[in-house]
């Protein structure tokens, strides 16, 4: 029996054969780790099959190449985009784990291929509207697997992609933009990406040194940070930001799902500056005033639960707590603002000037 259907037999076998479940499930575990996986995957994944074969081929892809075991050739980039040109329809669990196969891949190639590998790849899936949601699918997972230790490229690697990758991250808050326009579950998928980016800004060496910076040697505290997206203006410019800010300080006017992970957005932009500097200024305002409104609104849906409990689990308290969590995260940055204003009243009064302090409302 050739080994493609072999892998067919054993797949099925571990979804319905329930007595032999560990024997089917030993036999694929070799099987992934064997060279001729290669080529029964390219043919499993080029032929009609059903959802769990096709799911465990992608499967085995990711388990090769977050260990490293390449195929002989240099023509896996160009199968991958193949394989995934066939499932942009889906099924999504498919379409997921050949992302994931396309950036571990790309984590074992010279870090000098990494802006061209992402540009190309952004160009192909542009260019085609059936690869939306694999377009949006690939950009929320690179900044996951730069850091994901299961694939285990040198730590040396593992940075120079993610600053490759930080080079495009005004590009990808462009395409995530227009992806959002696609409706309510793109806009979530676009969000969600977003906010990984925004996370994976902390892995720049400039702003993990400004944060490693003391200034108190004493109590060990950290200098002021703020990384360059901030301080050149346009993150907090950005509409996807904005976007996310907006929704919000609306609150109720969005689904849950879309309105957590704008909540996630305007979270990961506060953690990205301690500054009170002009440009660090705008990014933490944009994310006061979205939660100063989102609490106006509210604090009146919450006053009939004074005196008594509120469910818990409901959409009224998974929202409160979004708000809240934003809220408790901004308790330093309030701190700064107002040290900050003082400190300019103080050195205005002393020149004989008037200052009037920028409120936070």
């Amino acid at each position: 029996m050739a080994v493609a259907a072999q892998v067919v037999q054993h797949v099925h076998g571990l979804h319905r054969d329930f007595a032999n479940i560990q024997a089917h499930s030993l036999w694929l575990q070799q099987f992934q780790q064997s060279p001729e996986a290669w080529g029964a995957v390219h043919e499993l994944l080029s032929q009609n099959s059903d959802e769990v074969v096709h799911h465990f081929a992608a499967q085995t892809l990711v388990t090769k190449l977050q260990r490293g075991h390449m195929p002989d050739g240099g023509s896996l980039r160009q199968e991958l985009m193949q394989y995934l040109q066939k499932f942009w329809q889906g099924p999504f669990a498919v379409r997921q784990q050949l992302v994931v196969a396309m950036v571990d891949h790309q984590l074992w190639r010279p870090a000098g291929e990494d802006s061209q590998w992402i540009t190309e790849s952004i160009r192909i899936l542009s260019e085609h509207r059936d690869a939306a949601p694999s377009l949006v699918e690939l950009l929320l997972v690179i900044p996951e697997e730069a850091i994901n230790r299961k694939v285990v490229v040198s730590s040396e690697r593992r940075s120079a992609f993610a600053a490759s990758m930080l080079q495009h991250s005004r590009a990808v808050l462009d395409v995530l933009w227009t992806a959002a326009q696609g409706g309510p579950a793109m806009a979530t998928v676009a969000l969600k990406a977003c906010a990984r980016w925004l996370r994976l800004q902390h892995a720049d060496p400039a702003l993990r040194g400004q944060k490693r910076a003391v200034t108190n040697i004493v109590g060990g505290a950290g200098g002021p940070y703020c990384a360059e997206l901030v301080r050149h203006g346009w993150v907090q410019e950005h509409p996807l930001v904005k976007q996310a800010a907006q929704t919000l300080a609306e609150f109720t006017s969005a689904g849950l799902a879309l309105t957590q992970t704008c909540a996630d957005v305007v979270s990961e932009v506060h953690a990205l500056t301690n500054e009170t500097t002009p440009h660090a200024r705008s990014a933490v305002m944009l994310v006061v005033h979205a939660v100063i409104e989102a609490s106006r609104k509210l604090v009146p849906m919450t006053q009939q639960y004074l005196e008594r409990w509120m469910p818990p689990g409901g959409d009224l308290a998974q929202r409160t707590a979004m708000v809240g969590g934003v809220l408790s995260e901004l308790g330093g940055a309030f701190t700064r603002l107002v040290l900050a204003d003082a400190a300019e009243v103080a050195k205005a009064a002393s020149a004989g000037q008037v200052v009037t302090p920028p409120s936070a409302a």
